[in-house]
């Protein structure tokens, strides 16, 4: 009986660390997400900024 009530801690030990590491997992995926959202928005913003300009200012500004 010793065996059986060993293997459920150890195997509720081992859900709980489960599910710790997936909630930070989740949690560095959003952060993930949230910096190549903000970056795909200000090369958008870039790029909208840039198609107004003259060919040779936006080579100037591909320069800098």
């Amino acid at each position: 009986m010793r065996n059986t009530e060993n293997y459920l801690i150890d195997t509720a030990d081992q859900c709980v660390r489960l599910a710790r590491a997936g909630r930070d997992m989740a949690a560095q995926l959003e952060a993930m997400s949230n910096s190549l959202m903000a970056k795909a928005v200000e090369l958008d913003t870039s790029r909208q900024r840039d198609d107004g300009k003259q060919p040779d200012e936006v080579r100037k500004a591909a320069r800098k």
